[in-house]
């Protein structure tokens, strides 16, 4: 008969115990911080735009974000990491810095050489880039910063457009 069969203990204490276990990975206190994401794109050599979101402690390691700017190009929600960021590159002392047509994909602290038309070669430090004309009269400008005595000849080298710009590999 049916009625004298075994009890299912067995089965009563493996349910039992299933739910206990998965309540208990459930529920266990997890560590999180917050890290820093880009919260709006952002161009090389801009300030960041930063949002603070939670991750599991330990998963990425925060870096220093006070007086920052972007290396490269950040998207929108982008985990910002330590390669991510660099000190904003300042003018020498007693250098200047002027506007230039230069080659795309420049970043600030790039070294360059500039060839005058006179073929006298100037050297130049890349402290910010702008974006190309959207006319495309003229290609992305960047502000070179130049030795305080070459400035003059540089100076009158771009605006009569005859000054090229090399940059080292």
């Amino acid at each position: 008969m049916f009625w004298f069969g075994r009890p299912a203990v067995l089965r009563w204490i493996g349910a039992a115990v299933l739910v206990v276990g998965a309540a208990v990975v459930e529920f266990w206190p997890s560590t999180e911080v917050a890290y820093p994401f880009a919260a709006s794109a952002t161009s090389a050599g801009d300030a960041l735009d930063v949002e603070w979101k939670m991750v599991p402690a330990g998963l990425l390691s925060a870096p220093i974000l006070t007086g920052m700017v972007a290396t490269h190009a950040l998207e929108r929600g982008e985990p910002i990491t330590s390669s991510d960021v660099r000190a904003p590159i300042g003018v020498p002392d007693g250098w200047w810095a002027l506007a230039v047509e230069v080659p795309t994909g420049l970043t600030p602290g790039a070294e360059t050489r500039l060839v005058l038309g006179s073929g006298a070669t100037v050297p130049g430090v890349v402290i910010a880039q702008s974006e190309p004309d959207s006319f495309g009269v003229s290609g992305p400008t960047a502000l070179v910063a130049v030795p305080g005595e070459d400035a003059a000849r540089v100076a009158a080298a771009a605006a009569a457009r005859t000054i090229v710009v090399l940059v080292a590999p």
